[in-house]
């Protein structure tokens, strides 16, 4: 019967994977919570080697739900007060070079994501992003690019920049403020390598076709939202660094957001991507009931001691190229247990966070902030093409990342 239970597995995942399936178009969060259901169902019928009801809403982690939930809350209340628009002016109004703009969109995106969820900012940033480049003339395509890449690799920066890293939080034992200092040299080596490369891959396709546009009228902004909102930020950070609950950090910046929103509290929620945490409770179930089948454990076996020279070479692409198979959220929960093994378990964590989160740009499904990039700005971006970017990207940047973190401890 746990053939059966892999079975659905593998077709939930194919379908998550897959850009559109025919059969069943519903898109990627229905089909997560679709794929978790009937797993939960084919484990009343598998016995032990099944997954129960009870264990499976166990199975969602609430800590990195609320973690996410919270911090796309205070993202769509900073859209709301008109910060992204702001953002988007400011760089329009003084930087007319497009190469000036590729550098401020991958690094800008990037030190956003730290500080809120990589995600929430593409789904916030994306549109304006577009609209930026046809005000300045620049092409649309690289600075799509940029936004995704530079979301990802600036992520790794911090614990709460991305869901991968808010679940490592809750595993791991890692403090906010350690993971910093560690991840700090490297993550943001990491983003300027990216920035970097996008402008030499790009370097011939920087110039739109079209002429600059001029400035749109103004959207229907709060500003007067803004210094709440950035100082609910500020207490998200602070209280991070200073040892508290991260998910608690984040829904108390959450509720000093919706404070400051006041009557577009209401709106500030209707923008939150509630389809993202649905897409993460789903997976955490599938995978609860994958491994509840015993068949991880016995991949994880094979995967041999944890000890020796050689353990993080085996971690590293074990990491790299699972991310890419299963989504890097899943496959943590997957190989949690061996990542424990680890003599230094703290380095084991550290590098896991790292390499998860930069390996989301080797290709278009590695992230979900991708998809969301480029579903968002409706761009047609092929496996290969992206492919093609996100090598020499992914290579380099965990390549440098992983060498600086040799030389900082």
């Amino acid at each position: 019967m746990r053939w059966v239970i892999l079975t659905l597995f593998a077709l939930t995942y194919a379908g998550i994977s897959a850009r559109r399936v025919a059969m069943l178009p519903i898109g990627r969060p229905a089909l997560a919570l679709v794929g978790a259901t009937a797993l939960v169902i084919a484990g009343h019928f598998a016995g032990h080697h099944g997954l129960s009801p009870d264990a499976a809403l166990h199975a969602v982690e609430p800590n990195t739900i609320a973690l996410l939930v919270a911090m796309m809350i205070v993202s769509s209340a900073l859209g709301e007060a008109g910060f992204f628009e702001r953002a988007t002016g400011f760089l329009a109004a003084r930087l007319r070079s497009p190469v000036a703009l590729l550098y401020a969109v991958t690094l800008g995106a990037g030190l956003l994501s730290a500080v809120l969820v990589n995600d929430a900012v593409c789904v916030l940033a994306t549109p304006l992003v577009v609209v930026l480049a046809r005000r300045s003339g620049a092409a649309v395509r690289p600075l799509l690019f940029a936004v995704a890449m530079g979301s990802n690799a600036g992520s790794a920066l911090t614990l709460g920049g991305n869901p991968q890293n808010m679940l490592v939080a809750r595993l791991s034992g890692l403090t906010y403020r350690g993971y910093l200092a560690h991840a700090a040299l490297p993550t943001l080596a990491a983003l300027g390598v990216t920035a970097a490369i996008l402008h030499w891959v790009f370097r011939a396709r920087l110039t739109g076709d079209a002429s600059p546009e001029t400035e749109p009228a103004p959207g229907d902004s709060a500003p007067w939202m803004l210094p709440g909102t950035v100082m609910a930020v500020a207490v998200v950070v602070a209280a991070n660094l200073a040892g508290a609950p991260l998910a608690w950090s984040a829904l108390a910046g959450a509720s000093l957001a919706l404070i400051a929103s006041r009557e577009r509290a209401h709106k500030v929620l209707s923008l939150v991507e509630w389809s993202v945490p649905l897409f993460f409770a789903g997976l955490f179930i599938s995978v609860a009931a994958l491994r509840q089948t015993g068949l991880p454990a016995l991949a994880l076996a094979a995967l041999g001691p944890t000890t020796g020279a050689g353990a993080e070479a085996l971690l590293v692409p074990t990491i790299a190229v699972g991310s890419q198979i299963v989504s890097n959220v899943p496959l943590i929960l997957l190989l949690e247990p061996w990542i424990r093994t680890f003599p230094d378990a703290e380095r084991a964590w550290t590098v896991t966070a790292l390499v998860a989160t930069l390996a989301g740009n080797l290709t278009l499904l590695g992230s979900v902030a991708n998809v969301i990039v480029f579903e968002q700005a409706k761009a047609r971006v092929g496996f290969v093409e992206y492919l093609k970017v996100g090598v020499p990207v992914t290579v380099v940047s965990t390549g440098l990342a992983l060498g600086l973190l040799h030389l900082v401890g």
